[in-house]
């Protein structure tokens, strides 16, 4: 039935996780993998079988250099730790406290869902995306009194699935298809050097497709970009081989939106040094999360280094907001949905506003598949498909007024893949510019190990940072933020101290090590601000067409090396930070080598640049796309360069700049007490 030989996988198991390293009862992980490697791993029972015939079971733990037994014992490992019982065996628990079962998507949000019936022909405005960006947008159209489709190519999962699952969520690294989708089965990528990848692959990109998109099972890092941030190429120059660009706005232009968006959204934190960070016009309208026992130990070693250091400001509430509940302090946020909705997301917040006006439609599970347009070349609606390809359907609506906001890769996609006959190459491609300067972040940082337990895990996790190293390091162009790390899930925490050589991969020593190790461990871990390149890009692949029959996307070029200096420079930083903490063994994140293609990893950005040339870019200053005027794009792909914090913040507070021309956003945050 599963096609897999019982006995032999049985057998492999027993190898990767021995009965003598496993405290409690052994979960059934044979029989979870048989189906797992016959029905979700594309290829996973021909691999395993392959493998089992030329190495014995007997023979993993020797053989764990080997590429196909390190997958198999990766997957073994993370199918038993994703199971309660073994969480418990390991000491390790999801909340420090009995946690009411709940839901983050607000009722407002639920209600204004439609189905493929309910829809109508044409909206006053559509928006491609739920997420950070698309949900501004939505929520400032309904707000200003138009009628609003949101078009979503997620679904939206009950907040219980997406609070729980070790093995499926975006975090779990299992190589399966994930509760946030896209799924791994009818949705390749296409590498530079034409090598199709699924979803499951790091390079094909994946960031969560669901109701509320990233924001929905995001850590919520709630940064601003700095003043230098916005003017790279004035304050570094233009690197050879880089296209490094000012934004066409400025930090100044950009802090009204800045408060705005924290007040709206609800963030925690403290100021740093304004003379870094830029001067704010408002306090943060909720205190700091609690200093973990991992971040007295780092606030200890910065002292002694010389840094400066502030709590990381985060999108979860440290008290009660705006009718959402306070953190619980759960081990499970990064990549999970927040059991009690004190995670700020669109789903909780722009997206319950705009629901609450009763002009807003979500639609779950369509793909756009192509901008329309009219003789003139005017943009005027969407074609839709079913994203489940085993109910297909297709539809299309019109409006006034088109907003993408899909992600880098996808927004680039769909407007490449709109050509007509008065823009051939694509939507707003007349120049060459749509897919250009793809970058995200490569990440630095560094795993330290201590004589006693530093982690308690009590949650979120990121709780002290240092901003000295975001600008004005010697030979760096840029640099990044260093902040300790979220709680790491079992299987999260095991995959870490494995990728730092501290314990095996399969055999006597994983689980024990793993008991020892866990508890003891602090990562200090950064983005990098990247320099971006022309030819890092998103094209067309005719050849490979996704489950909708459209071609998809092509990824192709590299970082440049400077991404690279900047990676060893932060890098070196973690491991200074993790020594002077008190850190006994300290274990620096690989780096990066060139040749691994363009970074397409978190925080995608870039593929629509703004600039004040439509020569050199895809959107005016205002987000619209050049020669559309009712076409505007409000996610990251409109980022000049994407900082060295964590995004998120940007996009929305971008997204209410933009918006502001569009409708006219309210100008006092009075306005919007509830």
């Amino acid at each position: 039935m599963t096609h897999v030989d019982d006995d032999v996988l049985a057998a492999w198991v027993a190898a990767v996780v021995p009965e003598a390293d496993v405290t409690v009862s052994a979960p059934p992980v044979a029989a979870r993998l048989a189906a797992i490697l016959t029905d979700d791993h594309p290829g996973g029972t021909a691999r395993f079988a392959a493998m089992a015939a030329r190495i014995p079971a007997g023979h993993a733990a020797t053989r764990q250099d080997d590429v196909d037994v390190r997958w198999f014992a990766r997957l073994a490992a993370r199918v038993h730790l994703a199971d309660s019982r073994t969480w418990r065996g390991l000491g390790w628990r999801p909340s420090p406290m009995s946690v009411p079962e709940g839901s983050d998507i607000a009722d407002e949000v639920i209600a204004s869902l439609v189905g493929r019936a309910e829809l109508r022909s044409r909206y006053d405005a559509v928006v491609i995306g739920s997420g950070a960006g698309g949900s501004v947008a939505a929520q400032e159209y309904a707000e200003a009194g138009l009628r609003v489709l949101v078009i979503e190519r997620g679904h939206a999962p009950p907040t219980h699935a997406l609070a729980r699952d070790h093995l499926r969520n975006p975090r779990a690294d299992a190589g399966l298809d994930v509760l946030t989708g896209p799924s791994i089965h009818g949705n390749p990528r296409v590498l530079g050097d034409g090598t199709v990848v699924t979803s499951a692959d790091p390079r094909w990109g994946n960031n969560a497709m669901t109701l509320g998109g990233g924001t929905r099972v995001y850590g919520g890092q709630a940064w601003r970009f700095s003043p230098d941030d916005f003017r790279m190429a004035s304050t570094y120059g233009v690197p050879e081989g880089s296209a490094l660009a000012d934004w066409p706005v400025s930090y100044q232009d950009m802090e009204r939106y800045y408060a705005h968006a924290e007040f709206e959204w609800g963030v925690s934190g403290a100021p740093g040094d304004p003379a870094t960070e830029g001067v704010r016009s408002s306090p943060y309208p909720l205190p700091p999360m609690p200093r973990t026992p991992g971040a007295h130990r780092l606030k200890e070693g910065a002292d002694a280094l010389g840094w400066e250091t502030l709590p990381v400001p985060l999108l979860v509430n440290s008290e009660p907001y705006r009718g959402r509940a306070a953190c619980v302090r759960c081990a499970q946020c990064v990549g999970f949905a927040c059991p009690v909705g004190a995670k700020a997301g669109a789903q909780n917040t722009t997206l319950q506003r705009a629901a609450r006006t009763g002009r807003l439609s979500i639609l779950v599970g369509a793909q756009a598949v192509r901008l329309t347009t009219d003789r003139t070349g005017r943009v005027t609606g969407v074609a839709l498909r079913s994203a489940d390809p085993s109910a297909r359907w297709d539809a299309s609506v019109e409006a006034e007024q088109i907003v993408l906001a899909a992600g880098a890769v996808e927004s680039a996609r769909l407007l490449l893949a709109s050509a007509h006959s008065l823009e051939p190459t694509g939507v707003g491609n007349a120049h060459d510019q749509v897919g250009r300067h793809l970058q995200a972040h490569i990440y630095a940082g560094a795993l330290g190990i201590f004589a006693d337990r530093v982690e308690d895990g009590t949650g979120p996790g990121p709780a002290i940072a240092t901003n000295d190293f975001r600008h004005g390091n010697p030979d760096v162009v840029g640099g990044g933020m260093l902040a300790n790390d979220f709680v790491p899930t079992p299987a999260s925490a095991l995959g870490y101290l494995q990728d730092a050589g501290l314990i095996p991969h399969a055999g006597p020593g994983m689980v024990s090590g793993l008991r020892d190790l866990a508890p003891r461990m602090q990562r200090v871990v950064g983005p990098v601000h990247e320099v971006t390149t022309a030819d890092a890009r998103v094209t067309l692949d005719a050849r490979v067409t996704d489950h909708a029959g459209m071609p998809v996307a092509r990824l192709s070029g590299e970082v440049h090396p400077e991404d690279l200096r900047a990676q060893r420079f932060l890098t070196e930083r973690a491991e200074e930070w993790l020594r002077s903490s008190g850190a006994t063994t300290v274990v620096p994140m690989g780096l990066r080598r060139p040749g691994g293609g363009p970074s397409v990893g978190q925080h995608q950005a870039g593929t629509c640049r703004m600039g004040d040339d439509p020569g050199t870019s895809v959107v005016d200053p205002l987000g619209r796309v050049w020669g559309h005027d009712n076409l505007r794009v409000v996610d990251a792909s409109v980022h000049v360069t994407n900082g060295g914090v964590n995004p998120v913040l940007t996009v929305i507070a971008n997204a209410y700049r933009i918006m502001d021309a569009a409708v006219g956003v309210r100008e006092a945050d009075e306005a919007y007490s509830e």
